[in-house]
């Protein structure tokens, strides 16, 4: 049996629906703040595996100078070996030179990066977040002109070490900058894990209300262990896009504080008893968190044996 909210107020933005779309960032979110780098051909046998399991989107790495995300300084190398597999791959992009290379490695997506606060966008990204909005809206037009697939990724939306609490007045801002910028798909990222499931709902809720034409994402971390009663808030609402980080690795190396993301298979296995179909396999994604988790664990380095 699906269960659906019993929100039936008028003007609500609740979307009946049977599915929800789980977007994987573990190749990129889980990795990039790891310390022990991951050999290239373990981060291909990775991704495969995401994709056997009933992964359609993948974000297989991120598009940043290795000098910032050394974890992540293969990026052509993971996006020529993946290349076949007929899912649509996202590469982080932070900046023109990003999107470039993104172009020129042939990766079916580009994810798109700005904060919702001054001090996490400049730390991040080393610019103001004006400078940041007249960027990101070139960049999209030239990633959808080239047919790239597209989304944008607003960090710390529910709020932000350096700035404090978020103010839900100016993310209902920025995102109607991007939605005129063309931007369709929006992630709200609580990047340092500090929202709660009665925040999530209300924004949620103010940007579908506002921004009817947008398809927002949730990114969460699970920092004080509330992802799944926050990705349950979403959802209640209408969010019927999640992103998740197999094993419930991942990390932000420019947000202080910053936790592991919400599990893949933790979202998978709520959904599921709720009766949400998410086309993903328990079966599969199971023994890939197990290993990702021992390969981070584990010294000597094991790999990602599936038979360990």
């Amino acid at each position: 049996m699906v269960i659906h909210s019993d929100d039936n107020r008028a003007g609500s933005p609740l979307r009946r629906a049977q599915s929800v779309s789980i977007t994987e960032v573990g190749p990129r979110d889980g990795l990039q703040n790891e310390t022990r780098l991951m050999p290239s051909d373990e981060k291909t046998e990775l991704i495969e595996r995401l994709a056997g399991a009933g992964c359609t989107e993948i974000e297989i790495t991120s598009f940043t100078h290795p000098k910032w995300i050394p974890a992540l300084a293969d990026a052509e190398e993971v996006a020529r070996a993946t290349g076949r597999l007929g899912i649509t791959r996202f590469g982080l992009v932070p900046n023109r030179r990003g999107l470039e290379r993104a172009l020129a490695a042939g990766v079916e997506g580009v994810t798109l990066v700005m904060s919702a606060s001054e001090g996490h966008n400049r730390a991040n990204l080393n610019r103001s977040v004006q400078a940041s909005l007249n960027d990101l809206s070139a960049l999209h037009e030239e990633a959808r002109a080239a047919g790239l697939v597209t989304r944008v990724s607003l960090s710390v939306v529910f709020g932000c070490p350096f700035d404090g609490a978020a103010d839900l007045d100016k993310v209902v801002r920025l995102a109607t900058r991007l939605a005129k910028a063309g931007a369709d798909r929006i992630g709200l990222c609580d990047t340092v894990g500090m929202a709660n499931p009665l925040q999530v709902e209300a924004f949620c809720r103010r940007l579908m209300e506002e921004l009817p034409e947008v398809d927002f994402e949730l990114h969460l971390h699970d920092t004080r262990g509330l992802a799944l009663a926050n990705a349950y808030a979403g959802w209640r609402v209408g969010i019927r896009r999640f992103d998740g980080a197999v094993g419930g690795l991942g990390g932000c190396p420019f947000a202080p504080g910053a936790s592991g993301n919400v599990a893949t298979e933790a979202l998978d296995a709520m959904f599921a008893a709720m009766g949400v179909d998410t086309g993903l396999s328990a079966q599969a994604l199971g023994p890939i968190g197990a290993d990702l988790v021992r390969w981070r664990d584990c010294a000597p380095p094991q790999g990602l044996d599936a038979s360990a």
